[in-house]
């Protein structure tokens, strides 16, 4: 599937707020459906073998509970596997304000270092990432 990588690097840009310099987005790679275990990642992004970012959409409480402590010890092991230098965990939902507290909390939680982040965010904000 094609993948628009100009979305993706004004995504990671302006709505992650990835101060990288330019040249880091000459390289994106972008997988959809990725399943791990039992969950499916609806993006799997690479940028410049530097930085990961899972994509995945939730909308209910106990979902984010029992998948966030795995996704950010997947995440983490894929980045320290493939010598990346930051994971970002991007949830996205249409109940931001039900989601957000309670995943940080949960987030927070969670042992990992400090190139782990994660980001919850509103569906409207995701762009359609691949092309027609």
């Amino acid at each position: 599937m094609n993948y628009d990588r100009e979305a993706i690097k004004t995504f990671v840009q302006k709505t992650l707020g990835c101060g990288c310099p330019e040249e880091v987005f000459e390289y994106i790679d972008c997988q959809f459906n990725i399943k791990l275990n039992d969950i499916v990642l609806s993006h799997k992004i690479n940028i410049v073998n530097r930085l990961l970012i899972y994509v995945i959409e939730v909308n209910d409480q106990s979902s984010v509970k029992n998948i966030l402590p795995f996704l950010v010890s997947a995440g983490k092991n894929e980045r320290d596997n493939l010598k990346f230098n930051r994971f970002r965990l991007v949830l996205v939902t249409d109940k931001l304000n039900e989601i957000k507290g309670n995943a940080g909390m949960i987030f927070d939680s969670i042992p990992k270092d400090e190139k782990v982040h994660l980001h919850v965010v509103d569906k409207k904000k995701v762009p359609i990432f691949s092309k027609t």
